[in-house]
């Protein structure tokens, strides 16, 4: 077991070892779109350089807005992990993937269908709109990977367990790089190929954030069949998350 009973022992102690892997994790989150960046404006062009530096915006307002609702389903959980109240638990992790599997939905058809007049507000430039277009849409074509990621390490965060999810998210940049290397260098896709490498990489790390959940023995265990809204779970999970939700957003989207 990884997890850890963050009520018991040393405050200060599981504070450090606890925030540790964040600090890192979050260093990893910020290299995926300067890895891109350094990628195509090395080896493609100028255009495939704006194109991907400039939906930096669209991508973190959208983004925002879910990680936003996932800190509710993060508080949810580890307030009735330290509560030792296994039943609401297990309720909170499956109303979690439930919600997520929804939300995936319509982030991927927002963002796809959204893109254009996105990039319209932001004063694209032309001659960068086609590049930024394909590199959107892909982008949220697989956004699913990222919002599952996102919310299932928010999971083993409630419990206490900060390091493997910062050890896939390592994992998912290093694969990111050198997917990047690979759709550009030998497969000459241009900002298609960095998109490409991001969701895939956002994939994999998604697939392990979610088989670990599914082999936990413990409370917090993911069991598909079991995923079903909860709706006073779910309630609680959108009342504490949805002021920071918008807060996220809206300070991306100005």
């Amino acid at each position: 077991r990884r997890d850890t009973d963050m009520t018991k022992g040393s405050i200060w102690e599981h504070l450090i070892w606890f925030a540790l892997p964040l600090l890192v994790g979050n260093i990893f989150q910020i290299l995926y779109n300067t890895v891109d960046s350094i990628v195509v404006g090395n080896f493609v062009g100028k255009q495939a350089l704006a194109a991907v530096g400039g939906s930096g915006p669209i991508i973190n307002t959208l983004i925002g807005i879910f990680n936003g609702l996932s800190s509710g389903a993060t508080v949810v959980v580890s307030q009735n992990y330290g509560a030792h109240d296994n039943k609401r638990v297990s309720e909170a992790v499956h109303s979690t993937i439930a919600l997520t599997a929804v939300l995936s939905v319509i982030f991927t058809i927002v963002g796809m269908l959204g893109t254009p007049l996105m990039l319209r507000m932001m004063a694209v430039p032309e001659d960068v709109m086609p590049e930024a277009l394909t590199y959107l849409r892909i982008y949220f074509a697989g956004v699913s990977g990222l919002l599952f990621y996102n919310m299932g390490s928010g999971i083993l965060r409630a419990v206490g367990d900060s390091r493997r999810p910062t050890l896939f998210l390592v994992f998912s940049a290093i694969t990111n790089i050198v997917l990047d290397l690979i759709f550009i260098l030998v497969f000459p896709l241009g900002a298609a190929g960095v998109a490409y490498a991001t969701i895939i990489a956002q994939f994999l790390s998604a697939i392990l954030v979610m088989v670990t959940l599914m082999r936990t023995d413990s409370a917090y265990r993911f069991v598909p069949r079991k995923v079903r809204f909860s709706w006073s779970v779910t309630r609680e999970m959108v009342n504490i998350g949805l002021p920071t939700s918008i807060q996220q957003g809206v300070t991306a989207f100005s």
